[in-house]
């Protein structure tokens, strides 16, 4: 590759990191891409060069360069659904590539149909959450639920893709407990900028590490619908490891019961569930 061409190779990143995780500092750079600090600094300044003045800016509270007034990202770069499902696509990446036939130079075409017709989460609320959870920072929310519309704090964890849609999984602030919530019905997030206090209490960023539901094993079992007719009972056991008439799927609490939903599908053609859970005894 041509100096030119890795160069903005390198400049596309900075920008991915600017619209995404709300900017970067020369350590960061140095980790991902295997440079010197001085050949950092080099980049940084090139950047700068290469960019309108007032696209980035040093925040010397953060310890880190953060978009400026006339930061302005590449239009496919703010396809909000396209950077989950490249997270989602990363988590299967990682995965495989500890498998010995792993091999990336054999690439096959593929096409993800689950977000046809589904809501594309909102541009600015998805780049303030991930750098909420980059940054392990409190965000403000506005989150319509089922009952009613309601502000509250969160400390966000993780993105779980789940039942055809993404979920953030986070500590809320309101109600002290670890929730899921919905992606696409946050609409409006904000960094919460009280200097970490609220009410005169002292707020803090909140890990996983307490997260029983999260944290704590659970075990599904699944059979095929015995009122679905013999032909569709053998399609099932071939499609999904079956075992001694059983599907086993381990997860976690939490995850527990989107994959009870899951199963609890009906049937395209014959309108009833096609698996029917195995209660513990």
């Amino acid at each position: 590759m041509k100096k030119g061409e890795l160069d903005e190779e390198r400049f596309e990143l900075l920008d991915h990191w600017l619209l995404w995780y709300g900017g970067f500092n020369a350590t960061r750079i140095g980790e991902a891409l295997g440079l010197s600090r001085q050949n950092v600094s080099m980049l940084i300044r090139n950047y700068r060069e290469s960019r309108p003045p007032g696209t980035i800016e040093y925040d010397p509270s953060q310890k880190m360069h953060v978009p400026g007034l006339r930061f302005r990202s590449k239009k496919h770069m703010k396809k909000s659904h396209l950077f989950l499902d490249h997270l989602r696509g990363q988590e299967l990446i990682t995965m495989y590539r500890s498998m010995r036939w792993w091999d990336p130079e054999n690439e096959i075409l593929f096409e993800n149909l689950d977000r046809y017709g589904s809501p594309e989460p909102d541009f600015d609320i998805v780049s303030t959450i991930l750098c909420g959870i980059h940054e392990k920072k409190i965000i403000n929310i506005c989150y319509q639920s089922r009952r009613k519309d309601s502000n509250r704090l969160i400390s966000p964890n993780r993105l779980v893709y789940a039942v055809d849609r993404y979920h953030l999984r986070a500590f809320c602030h309101k109600t002290a407990t670890y929730r899921d919530f919905v992606l696409t019905r946050i609409f409006e997030a904000e960094p919460f900028e009280s200097k970490g206090s609220k009410d005169g209490v002292e707020l803090k960023w909140v890990s996983e590490e307490n997260d029983k539901a999260w944290l704590t094993r659970k075990v599904l079992r699944f059979r095929p619908n015995q009122n679905l007719p013999k032909d569709v009972i053998q399609t099932l056991k071939k499609d999904f490891p079956v075992v001694n008439g059983v599907l086993t799927i381990e997860c976690n609490e939490a995850t527990a019961p989107y994959i009870e939903m899951k199963f609890a599908r009906p049937d395209f053609k014959y309108r009833i569930p096609q698996w029917v859970k195995i209660e513990e005894e």
